[in-house]
C-alpha cells in the first residue's frame, strides 16, 4: 500500500492511522484488502481515505516432474508414478488422471499414456503426462513334443500335432516342415518334423 499523508488547514496537530479489512474471494488465492487511513486532528475532526488491492490467482498448480517415457516387455503391465503437485497461492486443488491406450502392431504391443490434471479452486489447471510402451519380444512357446521314436517298416511315421501359446496374447501361425534322411537301405530312413 501507499503511505498516506495529510495536511490540516488550521495547523492543528493530527494523527494518521490505518486499518486493513480483508475480504475472501472464491478460493484461497483470491481476496481483496482495503486499507483505510484516518486523519484525526487535535479538535476531534476526522477524514478518511481508502485504497483497495485485489489479489487474483491466475497460476495453476505445478505438477512435479513425472518419469520419462519407458519401455517394458509384455506380459508385464504398466505401473505409473503417482503425481504430486503444489499450489503457490495455497488454493485447494484436485489431482485426477486419465489413461489413453494406443494399439501397436500386435496384441502384445501397445502404449499407455497417463495424463494427470491438477485443478485449483480458482479454476486454474495444468497437465503432465507419462507414457509407457509395452513391447512383445517373446516368441510363442510350443508345447513339448514326443521324444525320438523308432518304428518298423512298412509302417509310416505319424507325428503328434504341435500346440503353442503366446504369453502376450498375440495371434500366431503354427507351421511344420519335414526333412527325410535316407538310411542304409530303401526301407530305412528318418523323418524330422520341425
Amino acid at each position: 500500500f501507499a503511505t498516506a499523508t495529510a495536511v490540516d488547514a488550521c495547523g492543528s496537530a493530527f494523527t494518521l492511522t490505518s486499518n486493513d479489512v480483508t475480504t475472501a474471494g472464491a478460493c484461497a488465492g483470491q481476496y481483496s484488502v482495503t486499507r483505510t487511513w484516518t486523519a484525526t486532528d487535535a479538535c476531534g475532526n476526522t477524514s478518511t481515505a481508502s485504497q483497495t488491492i485485489n489479489v487474483q490467482d491466475v497460476d495453476a498448480p505445478v505438477i512435479a516432474a513425472l518419469p520419462a517415457t519407458t519401455t517394458i516387455n509384455c506380459p508385464a503391465t504398466p505401473v505409473f508414478a503417482t503425481a504430486t503437485a503444489v499450489d503457490a497461492c495455497g488454493s485447494a486443488f484436485t489431482l485426477t488422471s486419465a489413461d489413453v491406450t494406443t494399439a501397436g502392431d500386435c496384441a502384445g504391443e501397445y502404449s499407455v499414456t497417463r495424463t494427470w490434471t491438477a485443478t485449483d479452486a480458482c479454476g486454474n489447471s495444468s497437465t503432465s503426462s507419462q507414457t509407457i510402451n509395452v513391447q512383445d519380444v517373446d516368441a510363442p512357446v510350443i508345447a513339448a513334443l514326443p521324444a525320438t521314436t523308432t518304428i518298423n517298416c512298412p509302417a509310416t511315421p505319424v507325428f503328434a500335432t504341435a500346440t503353442a501359446v503366446d504369453a502376450c496374447g498375440s495371434a500366431f501361425t503354427l507351421t511344420s516342415n519335414d526333412v527325410t534322411t535316407n538310411g542304409a537301405c530303401a526301407g530305412q530312413y528318418s523323418v524330422t518334423r520341425t
